[in-house]
């Protein structure tokens, strides 16, 4: 400023780009019209120009609006000359750490969101894993953990309660049944005793038949309360493909038309025998009973499934009757065979004793026609140390 003030006027304009800097410029002129800054940086700037000058020269500063608003400091020289001062407000330059300062944040913000969401679905998880893993007939079934906020620990006990009072429930039905079925047993027996010895052998005949059925009823739901019980038969170490083999050669040698076709080697599993043996000869009456002939067959997934399939060529069972059929005492409304139709008790005994072995027992209609009873056998239930091509003698 104070060498355009010394300058003589002509050179004056020699020396402006000289003297102007990166945020300013002078010009030799009157400059725009506007209003005092309004903008705090631009107050500042204006305040402070105006205490380093106004003591020299008049000195008068607007704010000129535009895109980027800027400020001109309009000056009178000694000799009267106008000069303005042209400014532009200089933005802060970004510091070389602030980047890393803002990625870090965001990164440290992501992991707060992540943990809070992941506090609010851990209970969620818990609790659909404790709902997938209800199985009240058994003792041995796991109960939700009682932790964490006070709500997600009511919830717990309220789900574990509600466990109990179906696993009491289950007992209580199974116990009645049980008693019911015992009780009957006596006088079905001293009823069979007094009709044998009456006169009339068609009515012997027809009443014997009657209690014969009765009886076969009562074992049936003696076996059904069982079933509804935890499980009490140990696993045992034992070779699936001979086991299977030796069901089918018991069928065969009663001249039964039964086949054991296995697609895929088993083995060696751990399973408890007896309670598979009732499944399997229940669903292999089951096939006689409505078709002519029944094929057993053992299959393995990826995983190392395994799956059992009793075939049989009877008309199947209408598909929405495919699930109500292993409910007890269920029996279609047009039977498939009046006169073995069965106490509806057979399939609701196997699809118990398969869930205690915690596999899941499903009926299918086959194309060709007949059914599909497979039962499938979670790999974890087998025995984890055979490998699957290894045998017991």
């Amino acid at each position: 400023m104070a060498i355009l003030d010394r300058l003589p006027a002509a050179e004056r304009p020699q020396w402006l780009p000289k003297l102007a800097r990166g945020n300013y410029r002078y010009l030799l002129d009157a400059g725009e019209r506007g209003d005092y800054p309004d903008s705090w940086r631009a107050r500042d700037a204006a305040r402070s120009l105006q205490e380093a000058l106004s003591a020299q020269y008049p000195v008068s500063i607007v704010a000129i609006p535009g895109p980027r608003q800027h400020i001109q400091a309009h000056i009178t020289l000694h000799d009267g000359a106008p000069l303005t001062l042209d400014l532009w407000p200089k933005l802060p330059a970004i510091a070389r750490w602030l980047p890393v300062v803002l990625i870090a944040q965001f990164v440290l913000l992501l992991a707060c969101a992540w943990y809070a969401v992941r506090q609010v679905l851990l209970p969620i998880s818990r609790f659909t894993h404790a709902v997938n893993a209800l199985e009240p007939a058994s003792d041995t079934a796991g109960t939700m953990a009682e932790q964490g906020p006070e709500e997600v620990r009511r919830a717990a006990r309220a789900f574990n309660a509600m466990q109990a009072r179906i696993h009491d429930h289950l007992q209580e039905r199974a116990r009645i049944l049980a008693a019911i079925s015992h009780d009957l047993q006596t006088p079905i027996t001293r009823m069979k005793l007094r009709v044998e010895m009456a006169d009339q052998p068609e009515l012997r005949d027809k009443l014997l038949q009657d209690l014969d059925n009765m009886t076969r009823l009562v074992r049936e739901g003696i076996a059904f309360a069982r079933t509804s019980q935890p499980l009490e038969e140990a696993r045992q170490r034992l070779n699936l493909d001979a086991f299977l083999d030796t069901i089918v050669c018991d069928y065969a040698d009663v001249g039964r038309p039964v086949q054991f076709c296995p697609e895929e080697t088993a083995g060696v599993v751990w399973i408890p025998p007896q309670a598979l043996r009732r499944v399997m000869t229940n669903l292999i009456d089951n096939a006689l009973k409505f078709g002519t002939t029944a094929t057993v067959t053992l299959t393995r997934d990826a995983v190392g499934d395994i799956t059992l399939h009793v075939l049989d060529e009877g008309p199947g069972i209408p598909e929405a009757s495919l699930q109500e059929v292993l409910q007890p005492f269920y029996r279609l409304e047009d039977s498939r065979n009046r006169d073995t139709g069965g106490t509806g008790l057979g399939l609701a005994i196997a699809a118990q004793l398969v869930s205690q072995m915690d596999g899941a027992l499903r009926l299918a209609n086959r194309p060709q026609g007949g059914l599909d009873a497979s039962v499938r056998l979670a790999a974890a239930g087998l025995y984890p140390d055979v490998s699957p091509g290894k045998t017991d003698n």
